[in-house]
C-alpha cells in the first residue's frame, strides 16, 4: 500500500457534547444527515448496533459515550477482503470549551477503486459534518 486513503477533517460546533452526541445516534437525527434504511425504527445507536442495507452493512465497532463512535464497513460487491475500512466519529473539547467534531472515513487505499471512494466519502463527510453542526447548534423553539 503506497499511499493512505482516509479523509479526515474536524468542525467546531457550538453545542455541548451531550447534544452532537444525540445528532449522531439518534435515528430522527442521523436521517437529516445520513441514511438509515426505512424499516431501522427509532433505536439509538448502541454498542450492539447492525445497519442493515440493500448493498453494504455497517455495524458498530467502537462506541465510547459522548466521546466515540465507529462503524466497520461491510460491502460484498468489492472483489478485496476488506475489514479496515470504516466510518469514525470522534468528540472532543479544547481549552476553551469549544466542541470538535473529527469524521474519519476510510482506508480505501486497498481498494482498486480506491479514489472514487475516497472522492464520495470526502463530498459525504462535508456535508454531514456542516448538517450535524447545524442541528446541534440549532435552538429548541419553545412553544
Amino acid at each position: 500500500m503506497s499511499k493512505s486513503l482516509i479523509v479526515k477533517q474536524s468542525i467546531r460546533i457550538d453545542a455541548p457534547v451531550t447534544r452532537v452526541w444525540e445528532i449522531l445516534t439518534k435515528p430522527e437525527y442521523i436521517r437529516q444527515w445520513g441514511s438509515l434504511p426505512e424499516d431501522f425504527g427509532d433505536y439509538e445507536i448502541s454498542p450492539a448496533t447492525v445497519i442493515e442495507y440493500p448493498e453494504s452493512r455497517l455495524s458498530v465497532a467502537q462506541f465510547e459515550l459522548n466521546k466515540t463512535l465507529g462503524y466497520a464497513l461491510y460491502m460484498p460487491i468489492w472483489e478485496e477482503e476488506v475489514h479496515n475500512v470504516g466510518y469514525t466519529y470522534k468528540l472532543s473539547v479544547d481549552d476553551d470549551g469549544h466542541t470538535w467534531l473529527t469524521t474519519e472515513i476510510g482506508d480505501f487505499a486497498i481498494l482498486v477503486s480506491g479514489d472514487k471512494h475516497y472522492d464520495e466519502s470526502m463530498r459525504f463527510s462535508e456535508m454531514a459534518s456542516h448538517k450535524i453542526k447545524t442541528l446541534a447548534e440549532k435552538k429548541a423553539v419553545l412553544l
